[in-house]
């Protein structure tokens, strides 16, 4: 019998049960082999996870990047609003008003301007997450990992 399942490809494995038994496989393949392929398909399941979630971290920088540059903007926009229209607003309204009246509906207005920006950049932070999918993936192959174990800790002990 080939020690390639034709379906899956991997030696010596058994796509209902895990790892073939003896009586399934001529000769049966060494535990020496069995460990060492366990190693090379965790260490490529390792690569693939740190693939993934460098794409998710990417990912998720790209929307932080967007939501600190919208916090940013507001920021700015408020100092840069509070020292130039300011002055002009508090000038323009005092010929009609008393000076600390205008210069209280300016500040109102500005907080008002500045809030709103700043709310809406704290909105687009708010929908960052962290990179789930290689959570699960790794959940995933932790388990198949202590399946194999379990199974080659079987044959172990059926052939001792």
């Amino acid at each position: 019998m080939n020690p390639y399942d034709s379906q899956t490809g991997s030696p010596g494995f058994d796509s209902d049960s895990g790892f073939r038994t003896a009586a399934t496989e001529e000769p049966s393949q060494p535990i020496k082999e069995l460990v060492s392929e366990f190693l090379e398909q965790g260490r490529r399941l390792v690569r693939a996870e740190v693939r993934l979630a460098r794409a998710e971290v990417r990912h998720e920088l790209k929307k932080t990047t967007a939501g600190a540059g919208l916090t940013a903007g507001g920021g700015l926009v408020l100092l840069l609003g509070a020292f130039t229209f300011v002055a002009f607003l508090v000038i323009a309204l005092a010929g009609v008003m008393p000076l600390w009246a205008s210069a209280l509906i300016v500040a109102v207005v500005l907080l008002a301007a500045g809030a709103g920006l700043t709310w809406f950049g704290l909105q687009r932070l708010k929908t960052i997450h962290g990179p789930t999918k290689t959570i699960q993936t790794l959940k995933e192959d932790s388990q198949w990992a202590s399946r194999t174990m379990q199974s080659m800790k079987s044959q172990m002990h059926g052939h001792a």
